[in-house]
Order: structure tokens, then sequence, then C-alpha cells
């Protein structure tokens, strides 16, 4: 806070934050119309949230780590101070995701529009049961699917939940819609890649549970038979900074693990 107001800089800190500090803050979605930054302090989770409300408007998101994998995040929590002038000083880009919007039809009428930065994902609630569920996309029917779930995910959560479910990496500046089963009974069912202009149409046929919509793991609607979800990439970008001495790749090694290939001479 000192740093930011010897730039003369005004921060505002989210309300619920400001509880616990014990100070004066706003809510998150007044909070974004009128900052030109929102910083996130926390892991991944905290990254969707931010980037959920900041869709959509001018204001640039700095998501700085300090939970646990902090994959969205752009520096660590001892790097805040650098990170914080590195992006106001304009030495780091700003970059733009697509968001994936979700739609909720139920009886002809709309039960919910929501976005997500990672993904939109229809599963059984208490997950002990597989969904029965009938899919479209590419114009056309592609059939009954039986599986735990379905992730419909954008380049940004391709290294999410998709990716656990057997999903494609793609680089985050791939606009794209990714469509990842989750542990199909049928062993032809495939994740698929589809162009940035396709709709997945999901209708669920029922399952033993109670099925949900969650959009990035956080907001949820349960769906009944018949209930229809179509999902796509939103008009709507979140700005984000990038760390240019983070690229893509290295941010793979350094939080999935991936390892250098190691040649040798025979």
């Amino acid at each position: 806070m000192a740093q930011l107001k010897r730039r003369g800089l005004s921060p505002i800190v989210d309300a619920r934050l400001a509880t616990e500090l014990k100070i004066s803050g706003e809510p998150l979605r007044k909070l974004v119309r009128t900052c030109d930054v929102l910083v996130t302090l926390g892991g991944d989770g905290t990254v969707l949230a931010g980037a959920r409300a900041a869709a959509g408007t001018r204001c640039v998101l700095l998501p700085v780590n300090m939970g646990g994998l902090g994959f969205l995040t752009v520096a660590e929590s001892p790097e805040l101070s650098s990170a914080l002038r590195g992006a106001l000083d304009g030495r780091w880009p700003v970059v733009e995701r697509r968001m994936v919007s979700a739609l909720v039809r139920r009886r002809g009428r709309t039960l919910l529009r929501g976005v997500a930065l990672n993904d939109a994902v229809v599963k059984s609630a208490g997950g002990r049961s597989a969904v029965h569920l009938r899919l479209t996309a590419l114009g056309d029917d592609l059939g009954h699917l039986v599986a735990d779930g379905i992730v419909v995910a954008s380049a940004a959560g391709s290294t999410a939940y998709s990716l656990s479910a057997g999903g494609p990496v793609l680089a985050p500046d791939v606009e794209a819609v990714i469509v990842t089963p989750v542990c199909p009974h049928s062993i032809g069912s495939r994740p698929l890649v589809l162009a940035p202009g396709s709709e997945v149409g999901i209708t669920v046929i029922g399952s033993f549970e109670r099925i949900s919509l969650l959009l990035d793991g956080q907001e949820r609607v349960d769906l009944s038979p018949r209930d229809e979800v179509r999902v796509r990439l939103d008009r709507a970008r979140v700005r984000m900074f990038q760390n240019p001495a983070r690229p893509f790749g290295s941010t793979l090694r350094r939080k999935l693990g991936w390892q250098g290939s190691t040649h040798r001479s025979f």
C-alpha cells in the first residue's frame, strides 16, 4: 500500500479483505468498474474470481501467488514489489484472454448466463454417479455421452481440469474451445478442439445424482433432465499483465513439472 501511495495512487481494497483488515473497502464488482489495475493475492481460485469480475472492463489483472500451485499467477509473493513496479512502469505487456460463456435454458426460459476464464463443467453434484448427456457440436449431433462429466474449456483452462481429464495443452493466446469428456464409458469418446466461433450444446438426460454446471468451479447451478447448456467463447475478454521473464514454456516446466530432454552420445 505504501509503495502505491508514494506513486500518488489511491489503492482500494476488496470489501471482504477490508473486513478482515478492519478498513474500508468496496465490493469487487463495483471496484473493477473504476480501478485501472486489480491485484489478486492468492492462488488460482482468487485469479479466477478476479477474472470473472474484471471481464469486459478496462481493468488489468495482476495476479500474485500466495496460495498453492498458482499456475495463472505471474509472480510469487516475494516478488510483489517488483511485479508492481514492472506493471506500473509499463515494462510488463498486457495480454487479453477470451472467456468461456455458458447459457442454461429450461423449457424455453433462460436460467443462467455466466462467464468463466477456465471452464464450464457439467457433472454430478456428488461425483459418485455417471451423467447421461446429449452433445451437439460442429453443426451435428455427436450422440449420447455417458461419463463422469464433461469439461468445455478455453485455452487458459487447458492446463486445469481439462488437462487432468486427458485434454490437450493449448498456448494461452490460442482462441479455441476444448471439449473433454471426464472418464467416458466409451473408449471412442475423445477430446475435441473447436474453432473460436463454435458452440457446444449439452442436453441433460439424467443421472442417479443431482447434476450441476460449474463455472470455474466457483459458480454453480443445478440442472434437471432436458435442460440445455450452450457453451462458447465469449466476446468479453479479461486483460492481464504478463511477466516477460516467465514465458509459457517456463511456467509449464516450473508449475507442472515438465522436464527438458537429456541428450546423450553413445
